[in-house]
């Protein structure tokens, strides 16, 4: 049992990474981000493909169904792999990825039937993912957030032409752009993941409720915010020192939501 769930767990985080892959290949594409995330996407469907054989055959017992989520997340990962290696579609294997990801994780993470045991080790399971997840996007945030900082600091100097030890001590302004922004990035995708995730154990855990938790609302408008930062950094219209000052002043917005989950109205002081 502790393997066969360490192996699902093992299936989301390379269709999390997959995801993350994918986005970065749809604000600036790339043959290496693309590459990357449709080795890991094939990989997802293999082992799903591995599942299905020994579910099928009855070789061993599954504790999630071969039902038709599972049935339909295994062939529509398998129709984005064929599309896009046919032909390059960034925007919808990106999308295609996403609804795939969020078919999976239904699938793995609701059960359907069986003990209140394995319901139980099901939700715990996803919660913690759900928290790993947001913490690496938080941590991302905050280093990209930090990045952007000393760009202003490295530009300022280098306007006021003072030649001190700290500018020497600085990385290029280039670098550090591109530094902060893969890592705007990466803590987008794993948001997104994070927020899948989170609100299909919400809907386990407390149901309807969870949509007058403020710190839901403060997530989804965390994700806009990032998500226009790039919109307008992948159209070239925001760069250079206007980018930094997004990515330094858009980590409130992160504070902001932190601080609404541990205030009394939020469900997230729960766990």
């Amino acid at each position: 049992m502790f393997a066969e769930r360490w192996f699902y767990d093992f299936m989301i985080y390379a269709y999390a990474l997959s995801l993350l892959f994918a986005l970065a290949d749809f604000f600036h594409p790339t043959r290496k981000s693309g590459w990357i995330s449709y080795l890991f996407l094939a990989g997802v469907w293999v082992m799903q493909t591995f599942v299905f054989v020994m579910g099928l055959g009855h070789y061993v017992a599954l504790s999630i169904p071969l039902d038709a989520l599972f049935i339909y997340s295994w062939i529509l990962i398998g129709f984005t792999l064929l599309m896009h290696l046919i032909y390059r579609m960034n925007i919808f294997y990106f999308i295609a990825n996403l609804i795939g990801f969020i078919v999976f994780a239904i699938n793995l993470f609701i059960p359907r039937q069986g003990s209140e045991e394995l319901t139980h080790l099901l939700l715990k399971e996803l919660v913690l993912i759900h928290v790993a997840m947001a913490m690496m996007a938080y941590a991302a945030f905050s280093l990209a957030s930090i990045g952007s900082g000393l760009y202003l600091v490295n530009n300022h100097l280098l306007k006021q032409k003072k030649w001190n030890l700290l500018l020497r001590q600085l990385p290029s302004l280039g670098w550090l752009e591109w530094f902060s922004i893969w890592l705007v990035v990466g803590g987008t995708g794993f948001f997104i993941a994070a927020m899948v995730l989170g609100v299909i154990y919400s809907y386990q855990a407390i149901g309807h409720m969870f949509w007058t938790d403020p710190k839901v609302w403060g997530s989804f408008l965390v994700t806009l915010l990032y998500g226009w930062i790039l919109y307008r950094w992948g159209r070239k219209q925001m760069m250079g020192r206007r980018l930094a000052w997004w990515n330094t002043l858009a980590i409130l917005a992160v504070l902001i939501n932190y601080v609404t989950m541990r205030s009394s109205d939020s469900v997230h002081h729960w766990f």
